[in-house]
């Protein structure tokens, strides 16, 4: 097939190449035909116009005429004929003849006479027509040879058609018996990996394909096995992508449905302590009467006493509920937490000696200075710490720190006490929810409140012993993280509960 491809594109291109210069050579020819009437213009002009210029318009013509006879005669474009060469240098004398006779038409004077230049016009006309017939016959042989040209390279494609015919028909044959002998040792590998693509398909990242050899099967074979194992790893990184972002998207939920949760219950709280408290301030007046009136009866004055006390009660329970109701606009200014932290502490000092806790502190003395409220987070921090030392009656150790994060300000709180039971902890910020007999169950809702307001969040973390990772990294205990955004929330009527 290659031999057969070199001779028929030796023969083709000797072709081509031959007409492109028969081509060059047809140009020139036009080209001339084209200068030698442009020539005739401007003595026709003069003689019958007396057009200015005529003279110089013939001359550059005529230089023209005879530049590109002398690029036609001496150039190499007429294939293996010269003949078109010859006829061209044969038209020099023509060309000599015209611009002699020009210089009669264009002379002036007396002499010659009108009519000699005339005479002179009709004889360069003459010249000029068999310069145009040799111009004619210069054609006709370009075009012979085109013709010629053109038969032998058709007799070239049909030598070369029945040679490749011949080749194409040994070939199949050949590749015939080739794919034959290929199929029966390749198949067998295909089907194993159209069976491992089915696997894939049908969602079996584990299948692989045993690779065959280091030949092309073999390598298509590795390919696979890789292609299947970045499946497998895609599809475990989407899996823990779409575990962490539904994870997100369940606690922006639960923020939602407890600040509308903690609206709804503070609308309602406001009214119940409004309505509550003076027939509870009538009950403890009544009651202190009472006492003063039964000085002489014990069981009666114990009997006021507790209902008293009762009422005490009721009154500090709509106390909590106007903390948690009352809305005031939040007073933003730089604090520095550290020392909030510090005074916070010191406010509970008493009750950490009283129940034996140890306190560890974790200050980090690079956390800047952080735009909040701190009366309000002096009441968050002193509403989580109270809840970690009853969290210890018996002792423990409280851990406290601080820490920068990505925009944000981190206070943790961790205690060891027994931690909070799986079951409740989505019920903690719940208002009215406590497991303490004297609790009111607003203390972590008002936390929660305070944080939002701020645009922070809060986030609680809690492992008991029946959690099943407890253990050296995952201690007994509940830890509570505040964090602060490092930019003020822009809302300036933000409102919170009051103290």
């Amino acid at each position: 097939m290659a031999a057969i491809s070199l001779y028929a594109l030796r023969d083709l291109t000797s072709a081509n190449h031959q007409l492109q210069e028969i081509s060059r050579s047809l140009e020139a020819v036009q080209g001339l035909e084209t200068a030698v009437a442009k020539s005739m213009t401007p003595l026709t002009a003069y003689l019958v116009d007396r057009a200015q210029g005529g003279h110089q318009r013939f001359e550059a013509s005529i230089n023209d005429v005879e530049s590109r006879l002398q690029g036609c005669g001496g150039a190499s474009c007429h294939g293996i004929s010269g003949q078109p060469r010859a006829m061209a240098e044969g038209l020099i004398p023509y060309i000599r003849a015209i611009k002699d006779r020009a210089s009669i038409v264009f002379a002036t004077g007396e002499s010659p006479t009108a009519q000699d230049k005339v005479r002179a016009l009709h004889e360069i006309n003459r010249q000029g027509e068999d310069a145009n017939r040799q111009l004619g016959r210069m054609t006709s042989t370009l075009l012979l040879r085109v013709a010629l040209l053109q038969r032998q390279s058709q007799e070239t494609s049909r030598r070369a058609t029945i040679l490749i015919l011949v080749s194409i028909t040994l070939v199949l044959v050949v590749a015939t018996m080739a794919a034959y002998l290929l199929s029966r040792r390749v198949l067998g590998h295909i089907g194993d990996l159209v069976t491992g693509t089915r696997h894939i398909m049908q969602g079996n990242l584990e299948y692989r394909v045993a690779p065959t050899g280091r030949d092309e099967i073999g390598q298509l074979a590795r390919s696979f096995n890789a292609m299947a194992q970045e499946i497998q790893e895609h599809r475990a990184h989407l899996e823990r992508t779409v575990e962490a972002k539904t994870a997100e998207l369940r606690q922006a939920q639960d923020s939602l449905i407890q600040s509308e949760k903690l609206a709804s219950i503070g609308l309602l709280a406001s009214g119940v302590a409004h309505e509550l408290n003076n027939p509870l301030t009538s009950i403890l007046m009544n009651v202190n009467l009472l006492m003063e009136d039964a000085l002489d009866q014990p069981a009666l004055r114990a009997e006021l006493q507790r209902i008293g006390e009762d009422a005490v009660r009721c009154r500090r329970i709509i106390d909590d509920l106007r903390d948690f109701s009352r809305r005031q606009q939040l007073e933003i200014a730089p604090t520095d937490l550290n020392r909030l932290v510090q005074e916070a502490l010191g406010l509970i000092g008493a009750q950490l000696e009283l129940h034996g806790i140890n306190v560890l502190s974790g200050l980090s003395p690079d956390i800047p200075s952080v735009p909040c409220d701190p009366a309000r987070m002096e009441q968050v921090l002193a509403n989580v710490l109270v809840n970690a030392v009853q969290a210890m009656p018996e002792g423990g150790t409280l851990t406290v720190a601080t820490a920068p994060r990505a925009g944000c300000a981190e206070i943790s709180v961790q205690d060891t006490g027994p931690g909070i039971p799986a079951g409740i902890r989505s019920k903690i910020f719940d208002p009215f929810f406590t497991t303490k007999p004297q609790g009111t169950g607003l203390g972590l809702s008002i936390v929660y409140r305070i944080m939002e307001a701020h645009g922070g969040r809060v986030e609680v973390k809690s492992v008991t012993r029946e959690d099943p990772r407890t253990g050296a990294l995952h201690p007994v205990g509940t830890e509570v993280v505040l964090a602060l955004p490092l930019r003020a929330k822009s809302a300036e009527a933000e409102m919170l509960p009051g103290p």
